[in-house]
């Protein structure tokens, strides 16, 4: 068996403990657009498309409903100039750091 993104894998299964740099959010996905784009909402409800980056391509699945922690540091900037992609995930959350960041206050 290969153990292809070992360092990936390894790094989402150690410990629960998610900490948000300054310009990270957490988003809910609402749909798959395919070709590495999905579509996900804030919690004010605004939709925007955010990219994945290749390294999690076949690492995680993300389903509808799923929580992402993506970077936006660049959306307001996106948006104005007529760029269709807001931000990119830079990691995936699992059910454990879901529970974990919403009794920690974070969230």
């Amino acid at each position: 068996m290969k153990a292809g993104r070992k360092n990936l894998r390894r790094a989402s299964q150690e410990g629960t403990a998610v900490t948000l740099a300054e310009n990270e959010s957490i988003m809910q996905v609402v749909t798959l657009r395919g070709s590495n784009l999905i579509e996900v909402t804030d919690g004010e409800g605004v939709k925007s498309l955010a990219l994945i980056p290749a390294k999690f391509q076949k690492c995680f699945w993300i389903k509808n409903g799923n929580f992402v922690v993506v970077d936006a540091s660049g959306r307001d900037e996106a948006l104005e100039s007529g760029s269709k992609i807001a931000c990119v995930v830079s990691r995936v959350l699992f059910h454990d750091q879901v529970r974990a960041l919403q009794k920690s206050g974070e969230w």
